[in-house]
């Protein structure tokens, strides 16, 4: 038995902050996001031994273990290994893992991990199979919880789902809302966007998070100034792009950036504010960073017909920009086992 998976990772465009507890359950947050196709793959194989072997290709790391019980959390694969843990396998395996994007990248590649690992023991039952929403929900608790990283639940909502989102989130609720945008918007939506990678996030998420949390909790002005008019922007983004009007959209892209500047003196810096203002300078009406800040990708909206003057003026800074469309299909799995015989000549593991 062979199956396979992948889960997209997404770009963010606004409203990213308020999903992040204690916002929702106060003030009710909101994200707008889309997923594109560069993905999260995933491979279980199944093996007659009882053993269970996972290889990840990013980290270039191998592990065997006798069964599930004798796996450890030690910051080695732990993601893969608290998938298995959860799901707890009969069967001995083979599993292997690798994303399209760097980790650490700002565009959700964990989340995208976890629902590529879910979706594969999701695929094998045979009665009741988890919702997207489960399995969404599943991912999030999975990395918050029994790995404690993590705090917002956009990620593991987006890449489950799939396609352009705008997503709400209340106490212990959380509501997908799909953009029915026409073919032409959301064609020329994806040609106006460009996207280049900076280099990867010193450290993780979680101190720029901590930072803007514990300065939302005590009431810092501009940081909770910051957050509030993320939501607006998000909801007023959603507008625009129903109705087509994405000139409108590349100028609330600069006011989001804006606002998420305010959460935390962590999520800029001198070197990305100097890139944004090159930016600005070749074509584009707004941008930004696309996870929580610090480095990553960067998101820019252009100007009609002035994408590959930014591209190159990006490519001259450094930057390396990366084609993309969006998917819109969200987490997929499927059977393979009519390659077996393919399988054995190249195992994913030894």
């Amino acid at each position: 038995m062979i199956i396979r998976s992948r889960s997209p990772v997404r770009i963010s465009f606004a409203g990213g902050g308020t999903d992040v507890p204690p916002y929702p359950e106060q003030k009710g947050g909101c994200v707008l996001s889309a997923t594109i196709n560069k993905y999260a793959y995933s491979t279980l194989e199944s093996r007659g031994d009882g053993e269970i072997h996972i290889h990840s290709a990013d980290f270039l790391k191998s592990l065997s273990f006798r069964n599930a019980e004798d796996m450890t959390y030690n910051s080695e694969l732990d993601l893969l290994k608290a998938v298995i843990k959860r799901m707890n396998p009969s069967i001995g395996m083979n599993i292997f893992m690798r994303c399209d994007v760097p980790p650490k990248s700002g565009l959700g590649s964990s989340a995208a991990a976890f629902s590529a690992m879910i979706g594969l023991f999701n695929h094998m039952k045979m009665e009741r199979k988890m919702t997207d929403y489960e399995v969404a929900e599943l991912a999030y608790t999975l990395e918050r919880d029994e790995l404690k990283v993590g705090r917002g639940r956009q990620d593991q909502y987006a890449t489950v789902f799939g396609g352009i989102n705008f997503i709400e989130f209340g106490r212990d609720w959380v509501r997908v809302n799909p953009l029915r945008i026409k073919k032409d918007h959301m064609l020329e939506l994806e040609k106006h966007l460009v996207l280049a990678y900076i280099k990867p996030r010193h450290g993780t998420s979680n101190n720029i998070i901590d930072d803007q949390t514990r300065r939302y909790l005590s009431g810092d002005a501009s940081t909770v100034e910051g957050f509030d008019r993320a939501k607006e922007v998000a909801v007023e983004m959603r507008y625009a792009l129903l109705r087509g009007d994405l000139m409108r959209f590349g100028e609330l892209l600069n006011e989001g950036w804006e606002a998420k500047k305010k959460f935390s003196p962590m999520i800029s810096s001198r070197h990305i504010d100097d890139i944004y203002e090159m930016a600005r300078r070749n074509g584009a009406l707004g941008g930004k960073i696309t996870g929580a800040g610090g480095s990553g990708f960067f998101l820019f909206f252009c100007e009609p017909n002035r994408e590959h003057i930014l591209s190159e003026s990006l490519e001259n800074h450094g930057l390396r920009p990366m084609t993309f469309t969006f998917d819109m299909d969200g987490l997929q799995t499927w059977d393979v086992s009519e390659y077996q015989e393919i399988s054995k000549k190249f195992p994913v593991s030894s």
